[in-house]
């Protein structure tokens, strides 16, 4: 997978993993990490809360420089979103249990 930048709706995204594991239904495995960014401000218009920039799924991908991406860097904040049918959802990621082990746990 290149991580080579791209614009949409005034803001730059970087693609940067798919969901784990490669190939396995994820919607409802991955659905509790999703919540909604209302500062971010990307949604359908009339959807949800209002939008700043009148989002497409199908047109995120379009300007996407990896089509088979699941989960997107926005430069401009540094968090991590993921395209869903009615907007750009923030993803938080699950804690890393095995960081820092090797610090005298």
């Amino acid at each position: 997978m290149e991580h080579i930048p791209f614009e949409y709706g005034g803001l730059h995204f970087i693609p940067e993993r798919q969901f784990e594991p490669a190939g396995k239904h994820h919607s409802l495995i991955h659905v509790s990490r999703l919540r909604l960014d209302v500062e971010l401000g990307f949604c359908k218009k009339g959807y949800a809360y209002p939008s700043k920039f009148n989002y497409s799924h199908e047109g995120f991908y379009a300007a996407s420089t990896d089509k088979k991406c699941d989960i997107f860097r926005c430069v401009e904040n540094g968090r991590l979103y993921v395209p869903c049918e009615n907007d750009l959802q923030l993803y938080e990621e699950p804690p890393n249990q095995e960081r820092g082990r090797e610090h005298g746990r």
